[in-house]
């Protein structure tokens, strides 16, 4: 009989140590979960301005046998960063915030092959000239071919196509 005792004992500490745990673990899950303070509030925004929007469904019809195209793409997600140690994180603080204004993915290999930089008419602030050569330097180095187009220029399908490598005489 005692060694029944001692046997439901070991089971119910058993049973709270690893209710501990559970709870424990799902604890943390909890405290990540996001609170607005208050006074503060999330709407939804525009992803692109009038502009962009009409530059991005000129490039869609002028690609659309070709390319997928994607707006507002954060430059980490189309290149891969292979180094050791700090190398690779340096790298990736230095890319971390740029945003690419269009990509161009094979459908195929799901691989970015172009990327289009929209430049405005007006002349550039410093920062935003140094995030440009920014991007420019990582896009080279990764191999995709880089294409810039005028913010406020009119461009024909034939045209757009023309630039980015796919028109009829490829």
């Amino acid at each position: 009989m005692e060694s029944v005792f001692i046997g439901l004992v070991i089971a119910f500490l058993a049973f709270l140590i690893w209710r501990l745990r559970v709870s424990s673990t799902s604890g943390a899950v909890r405290k990540e979960t996001l609170i607005l303070p208050p006074g503060v509030t999330l709407r939804p925004q525009p992803l692109l301005t009038d502009t962009d929007l009409l530059l991005y469904n000129l490039i869609c019809l002028a690609v659309q046998d070709h390319y997928l195209v994607f707006a507002r793409v954060p430059l980490w997600s189309v290149v891969s960063v292979e180094a050791e140690g700090k190398a690779r994180s340096r790298m990736l603080r230095q890319i971390a915030l740029k945003q690419l204004d269009f990509i161009l993915v094979h459908p195929g290999t799901k691989i970015a092959e172009q990327v289009v930089l929209i430049e405005e008419e007006f002349p550039p602030e410093p920062h935003e000239v140094m995030r440009r050569r920014e991007i420019q330097s990582v896009v080279r180095a990764a191999g995709i071919t880089l294409t810039t187009l005028k913010s406020h220029t009119s461009y024909t399908v034939p045209q757009l196509a023309q630039l980015l490598g796919v028109g009829d005489d490829e």
